[in-house]
């Protein structure tokens, strides 16, 4: 079911929503496909969103809400989108240790492992080859679609 509400409160891990007399929780995980890191990227207090009710709990009267739910899952059939060995350009979202992640469409993340960055030298750290924002080019490598992870490679030049 989609109601209307009003964005009364931001926390870290969330969004609380006026929907008329019971506030929903819209948690963060449920706000976009995307990564989110705070929901303020997503919405602001005052803001009127249309939201999708996930989970009504009436003895506690706990509402669980869900925006991203309102969109395509861009996971579905993600396998028959990028098959083993396409060439992609994505944008890198993240560093870490072990790699870097690359958005290779709205809410679609893959990660190319430090191990697939640079043939030289394997034990490299990920912010010695690119940086957050970088446009790189990428290969599919493989798709775990249940757990929804890419593992991609980074194209030689």
């Amino acid at each position: 079911m989609e109601v209307k509400g009003i964005v009364k409160n931001l926390t870290d891990y969330g969004a609380f929503v006026d929907l008329g007399g019971v506030d929903g929780l819209l948690h963060i995980t449920d706000m976009a496909w995307k990564r989110v890191k705070h929901p303020s990227e997503i919405v602001n207090v005052g803001d009127e969103i249309t939201v999708k009710v996930l989970k009504f709990d009436r003895e506690r009267t706990r509402v669980s809400l869900g925006l991203k739910q309102l969109g395509e899952d861009p996971w579905v059939a993600i396998a028959k989108r990028y098959p083993e060995g396409t060439k992609l350009t994505g944008r890198v979202t993240n560093l870490t240790d072990y790699g870097c992640f690359v958005e290779i469409e709205e809410g679609v993340e893959g990660l190319v492992h430090v191990s697939e960055m640079d043939w030289t030298n394997k034990n490299i750290h990920p912010s010695k080859v690119v940086n957050v924002g970088d446009v790189v080019e990428v290969m599919v490598l493989d798709i775990d679609e249940e757990r929804r992870r890419i593992s991609l490679g980074q194209t030689r030049e």
